[in-house]
């Protein structure tokens, strides 16, 4: 089935769309109205007068222009649907056929109950992921693993276009766009590279992608789902490939190996830990790769490799294009220089193994700013390994917080409650070479830290020149 006739079937049912400001369901609504299907329910938590602000928090990477316009189609399309926000959001979401929801719908238990009960009565829910992994026409390259995914998938998108006319990618990002809405436009002959967590696949999908990328596993989101339950969803991208698709695993992860007996794909593997597993032309070109220059994660600049090898495009040629590939926002991203003393935006690192590769990419001289939540992660070899790899840590006071500092010599530590006055200590402890790293290794830092407030960037470039 494409996406013509599956909007054709559902274009007479009762459709209804969650979190419509999101940058998921404003693109689900952007899809269902250019194709003129008019019986659209569509619910915000947020009240109508603060839906703008949203949008625009949703959309946040994008230009303001941009932004802006963006905003002006989205209210348009929204006026051609029932609007139910505030007291209202969810009203009668029972008596749906088709229910449209946002990948985060399970974190807002509170607010989102009678979406349990719409599972429990067996009504269809799709989220944006689904429609892409079912409908594509183009082939579909699916890159998951609990660290590094979206920097992975941002390598592949910009090294394909060496050989494919038409790249897409969607990803797990506010700051792009979604693409939904341009499905219909892809062709066998396209390539579409998706970054997928495991909340993009609890709401199932009936088609794997064409090739799918595992960087690694560790037992992350524990307080969502088991270890077990995460497994399983990222599990299910292989294990339901056919035949004729493409499975290219992390040697380095027993967990990773472990499923291989179970797959009909075709499996292939990348390692650091032992040379010999990687495909003959990495193999050979390993030395290269490794010391290729640029800010990539060499883990992630090999698991791309091995795609690109795949697909037979030459690596000589995409070392070449490797050094112009920009890494993506937030990810050990230098914001600014201040005294001889180097900033770094790491905010996307939201797991102690994330953190530890940012921190060991800069070596010893590194100052690191960190807090969240825990998010049910065993941090024990965090602690182990982080007291000798930095020369000081600042705490945001949060769970993290209280649950390391016990694990800490005190004279290691500080605890803050305020970003700013977090970044002022740093500064003022850090001697000229030192970095600055603003690297979370927990959960929810932006929202808890940022969101609402000043930016890393406008406080760091507000820091006054030391004498």
């Amino acid at each position: 089935m494409n996406i013509e006739n599956f909007l054709n079937k559902i274009r007479d049912k009762s459709i209804h769309i969650v979190g419509v400001s999101g940058a998921e369901g404003s693109s689900i609504l952007r899809l269902l109205i250019s194709h003129k299907i008019d019986n659209i329910k569509t619910h915000d938590f947020e009240d109508k007068n603060k839906l703008e602000k949203s949008f625009k928090l949703w959309h946040k990477g994008i230009s303001v222009g941009e932004r802006n316009k963006l905003f002006k189609r989205f209210l348009n399309d929204l006026s051609k649907t029932t609007f139910y926000s505030g007291k209202d959001y969810l009203r009668n979401i029972l008596s749906a056929d088709i229910i449209f929801v946002p990948q985060s719908w399970r974190l807002y238990k509170e607010q989102n109950q009678i979406l349990y009960e719409a599972k429990k009565r067996n009504i269809s829910f799709y989220s944006l992921t689904r429609l892409y992994l079912d409908f594509s026409r183009a082939k579909v390259i699916g890159v998951t693993g609990t660290v590094g995914k979206g920097s992975t998938a941002n390598i592949l998108v910009n090294a394909l276009k060496i050989k494919y006319k038409n790249v897409y990618f969607a990803g797990n990002e506010s700051w792009m766009v979604q693409l939904i809405d341009k499905i219909s436009m892809m062709k066998k002959e396209d390539i579409l590279v998706l970054e997928i967590s495991h909340r993009q696949l609890q709401d199932g999908f009936t088609r794997a992608p064409n090739i799918a990328v595992f960087t690694n596993i560790y037992p992350n989101h524990l307080d969502e789902v088991s270890w077990n339950d995460y497994k399983r969803l990222k599990f299910s991208l292989a294990l339901e490939q056919k035949e004729n698709d493409i499975t290219v695993l992390n040697y380095d992860f027993p967990e990773l190996r472990s499923i291989v007996g179970k797959l009909k794909s075709k499996v292939f593997y990348y390692s650091i830990k032992n040379q010999k597993m990687n495909t003959k032309n990495i193999h050979k070109y390993y030395s290269l790769i490794m010391n290729s220059k640029n800010t990539h994660y060499k883990e992630n600049i090999l698991a791309a490799a091995t795609v690109i090898d795949l697909l037979d495009i030459k690596i000589e040629t995409f070392l070449e294009t490797l050094k112009n590939i920009q890494a993506l926002p937030a990810r050990n991203q230098l914001v600014a220089k201040v005294s001889e003393i180097r900033f770094f935006n790491d905010i996307k690192s939201t797991t102690p193994w994330a953190t530890l590769a940012a921190v060991r990419k800069l070596g010893k001289s590194c100052i690191l700013i960190c807090g969240g939540r825990t998010k049910g992660i065993n941090y024990q070899h965090f602690v182990e390994k982080i007291k000798n790899e930095v020369k000081f840590i600042i705490f945001l006071k949060s769970e993290l917080s209280d649950n390391l500092k016990k694990l800490i010599p005190h004279d290691s530590y500080k605890i803050f409650t305020d970003l700013r006055k977090a970044i002022l200590f740093a500064y003022q402890k850090a001697e000229k070479g030192d970095n600055i790293l603003i690297s979370p290794a927990a959960g929810f830092f932006y929202s808890d830290f940022i969101q609402g407030k000043e930016s890393i960037r406008k406080i760091v470039t507000s820091l006054p020149l030391k004498e």
